[in-house]
């Protein structure tokens, strides 16, 4: 009698199946032992259903390929069986009716302000054209500086030909509140920029602003607050208008003062004069300065008093 055989030879057809089977049946048909009988049946066993076991996902692989052609006419069959839409009616178009435009109004002076000159007051569509070839500006104030300068769109505009006294001297603060009732902070202005000056003044943009309907210019000269550079009526582009022609540059008014003096009309010499002679104190002065207001030379005439 032979040895018992190896339970190793299970592993052969756990691993090769009904294979590992036969494989194993051959080796151990010749064995004497009675253990062999019944190994080589449990051999043929395991190979038998793990082989089976191996193949039967295949019918469940090739299972939805089967049934996709019948799925497909299904879905033909659904398609034919769709009503067909009726044609949509044609639609005759409605006739567009014209919006009739209100008609533009004229703008008002800013309230407090209705007492200024109607000859200062502008509607926006005649300020909006610009004299001249210089830059027509159009945009919102930003700040009011003093009284004759503001910032539009964060540019410093100057005014052309008039002039206020500095925030620091008398009358200074009320022209500055003059301007800033008239033309507050984020209203629209327009500035009409000084042909004759587009080189500017301090980084400044020279030139007649509008705003509120108002002529800023001219409305600080108006109201007392301002007056006008004579020093500049020849070479402004706006000398020529009737409120520079009121206020300072006209032909027999530019006669009557020195042009040593651009901010005032101050007579020329005989007679000399004195700073205690007039009321106009620390301005600018040019040239030959036949009254030697300007003791120290350093262009600003009467600083003292």
């Amino acid at each position: 009698m032979s040895d018992k055989p190896s339970a190793v030879w299970y592993l052969a057809p756990i691993f090769l199946g009904i294979i590992g089977s036969v494989i194993m049946w051959y080796v151990l048909k010749d064995e004497q032992h009675p253990d062999s009988p019944k190994m080589i049946k449990k051999g043929w066993i395991i190979g038998i259903v793990l082989t089976v076991l191996d193949f039967a996902w295949i019918p469940l692989l090739l299972l939805p390929l089967l049934l996709l052609p019948f799925a497909f006419m299904g879905g033909m069959d659904q398609q034919h069986m769709q009503p067909i839409p009726e044609p949509i009616p044609r639609m005759n178009p409605e006739p567009i009716q014209q919006e009739t435009l209100a008609p533009i109004q004229q703008e008002t002076p800013a309230p407090g302000f209705e007492d200024v000159p109607e000859m200062i007051v502008e509607s926006t569509s005649s300020s909006s054209k610009c004299s001249g070839t210089a830059r027509c500006i159009s945009g919102t104030v930003t700040q009011v500086i003093d009284g004759d300068t503001i910032r539009v769109d964060g540019q410093s505009i100057r005014f052309a030909l008039a002039s206020t006294p500095e925030p620091n001297e008398f009358g200074g603060i009320d022209a500055k509140n003059f301007v800033a009732q008239i033309c507050p902070v984020g209203s629209e202005a327009i500035v009409d920029e000084d042909d004759r000056q587009t080189e500017g003044s301090y980084g400044r943009i020279v030139g007649v602003i509008y705003c509120n309907g108002v002529n800023l210019n001219e409305a600080v000269i108006e109201s007392g607050h301002g007056y006008i550079t004579v020093g500049f009526c020849n070479k402004s582009e706006f000398s020529n208008t009737s409120w520079a022609q009121k206020y300072g540059c006209s032909t027999t008014t530019q006669s009557s003062c020195d042009p040593s003096y651009p901010d005032f009309c101050i007579p020329p010499s005989p007679p000399d004069l004195d700073c205690k002679d007039i009321p106009q104190k620390r301005f600018t002065v040019i040239g030959s300065d036949p009254h030697r207001f300007d003791g120290d030379g350093d262009g600003i005439g009467c600083e003292s008093g």
